[in-house]
């Protein structure tokens, strides 16, 4: 640890990283009358939510003008989330309070965030669902960002352009705005026009904090690596965290217990904010469930602006007519239609076989889903990879990929007789309304997520695990976003929020809270380090 001298530089906050979560606390802080500075270690901003679908999840209505949304129907619809699993319900109840303030405040500081009209809860119906008014977006003219416009991340994974208010209301037919953000590079926009842009908060780009600075105890700044070398930077109120997770790191799968895993979020998410608590005695936590997918590399297809390989999650496909997953045996193990319903069937190890019950898997289509819909880079009618199996019937496919030739052909019999009705008997595909509006096709019927597989040739896409920067170990803060140690004390100085801060609030996933939750701790920590906060 360095030891205490001359600082190259004196701010009020410094936050390391430059994504949601660093933007957030930088505006806030700058709005409160405080001196920041945000290094990026990439040579772009936007982190991981740039890549993300952009949902911002908010309960209590924070937008509208009155209490339409109360907190206890909130809860109880967490509640049916959440299930029999314990939570500390107080703590609960103070997020969701301070999302709502956070949100609220953002939105009137000039973050142009917004209800998606017709977006109804992940799990609606249930109890304490809505229909529509929790689940945001943030649509931002590119031309406001000016220069910082080409320093914004680019999302691979997403269509920029058409807004989800749109896409809901035309289902899909609106047309495209080349100066639009959309979807997570909306989000991340919307928070580069106001920190960066309109109240000019510094920003270093290619610079990366390698050290804390610790004196007594106190975390006082850190240290630097950017293009001009190293340099020493005090932060009189504190230094906030907001680096990402450790989905990068070789360690991500074991950590996770999963037999792989390849890292979806911008290749920058290694770890670098554990590793830097470390260095002040912060204590570790299991926070929420794990959550990942499953998706496939295409040839050529790198992460944007690098020449690391991209190994894109299929997220948008899987709810798509005329196809499905199985495993090696052929069997399907779960709703394609919602990637995270997946997930603990893909953790799933049989010890009587000695191996995962689920992985190796295969997404299977027919050639109608080829002509009808895009997958991955290709468009709609493109010629998939040579690479990919193909097979004019479906034991010759399932010799080719290496899966149960009985066992495919049986499945896929099975799931075409119910899919001509619009039925998932097995685990009810397309059941949810989010679901249908969100992944499926509109002008499908009888349920937009579920067609036969009939028109040869059929194609099998071998998979991967793919995580999205969310990782269940995280850093322990409390309410003000104080990173904790390993007893319950606050680290005085230390900051952390977004996916380098254990996720406690709810072990279930809801679409939207990752993000919702990384820019209200980022508030919370700009608040207490300004001396704003709730603890003393």
């Amino acid at each position: 640890m360095p030891e205490p001298s001359t600082p190259d530089r004196e701010v009020d906050l410094l936050c390391v990283g430059g994504g949601l979560g660093g933007l957030a606390a930088a505006l806030r802080a700058a709005e409160l009358g405080g001196e920041v500075l945000v290094a990026e270690r990439s040579d772009v901003v936007g982190g991981v939510a740039a890549y993300s679908g952009g949902f911002v999840w908010v309960g209590g209505d924070p937008l509208a003008e009155g209490p339409a949304d109360p907190i206890d129907a909130v809860e109880s619809y967490l509640d049916h989330v959440q299930g029999e699993r314990p939570v500390d319900r107080a703590a609960r109840r103070d997020y969701l309070n301070d999302a709502r303030e956070a949100t609220a405040w953002f939105a009137a500081a000039g973050v142009p965030l917004r209800a998606i009209p017709g977006a109804p809860d992940l799990y609606h119906p249930a109890p304490g669902s809505t229909e529509s008014g929790r689940l945001l977006e943030c649509v931002v003219d590119g031309r406001d960002l000016g220069a910082w416009r080409g320093r914004l991340r680019r999302g691979p994974y997403y269509d920029v352009g058409v807004s989800r208010a749109e896409q809901y209301a035309e289902s899909g037919g609106a047309a495209k705005d080349a100066d639009l953000l959309t979807h997570g590079m909306g989000l991340a926009g919307g928070f580069v026009r106001e920190a960066l842009v309109r109240r000019g908060v510094d920003c270093l780009l290619a610079t990366r904090a390698r050290e804390l600075l610790v004196e007594d105890g106190t975390v006082v700044g850190a240290v630097l690596d950017g293009p001009d070398g190293r340099i020493r930077v005090r932060a009189r109120e504190g230094v906030l965290l907001a680096a990402g997770g450790y989905g990068g790191s070789p360690e991500a799968a074991e950590l996770e217990d999963l037999p792989e895993l390849v890292e979806s979020a911008p290749p920058v998410v290694d770890g670098d904010s554990l590793a830097l608590a470390e260095q002040a005695g912060a204590g570790l936590a299991r926070g929420a469930d794990p959550f990942f997918s499953v998706g496939h590399g295409f040839p050529g297809e790198v992460h944007p602006g690098t020449e690391v390989p991209l190994v894109r999650p299929l997220l948008t496909h899987l709810g798509l007519p005329h196809s499905l997953i199985v495993n090696r045996d052929g069997l399907r193990f779960g709703d394609e239609s919602y990637y995270g319903s997946l997930i603990s069937a893909l953790r799933r190890f049989d010890p009587g076989t000695g191996r995962w019950a689920n992985v190796p898997c295969w997404f299977v289509a027919d050639d109608e889903f080829r002509e009808r819909y895009g997958l991955g880079p290709h468009a709609p009618g493109e010629q998939w990879p040579s690479e990919v199996p193909r097979a004019d019937d479906l034991r010759s496919l399932a010799e080719l990929a290496g899966i149960d030739r009985d066992g495919l052909a049986r499945t896929v019999a099975e799931f075409n007789r119910a899919a001509e009705l619009g039925e998932d008997p097995a685990f009810g595909r397309g059941g949810s309304p989010f679901v249908r509006r969100t992944y499926g096709d509109a002008a499908h019927g009888p349920n937009p997520c579920l067609g036969p597989l009939r028109t040869p040739p059929f194609h099998a896409f071998p998979l991967s695990l793919v995580g999205f920067g969310m990782g269940t170990l995280g850093l322990r803060i409390d309410r003000d976003a104080r990173v904790l140690r390993r007893d319950g004390s606050p680290v005085p100085g230390l900051y952390a929020t977004g996916n380098a801060a254990a996720t406690r609030e709810l072990r279930g996933y809801v679409t939207g809270l990752a993000n919702a939750r990384n820019y209200t701790y980022a508030y919370r920590a700009a608040n207490h380090a300004r001396g704003r906060g709730a603890q003393p």
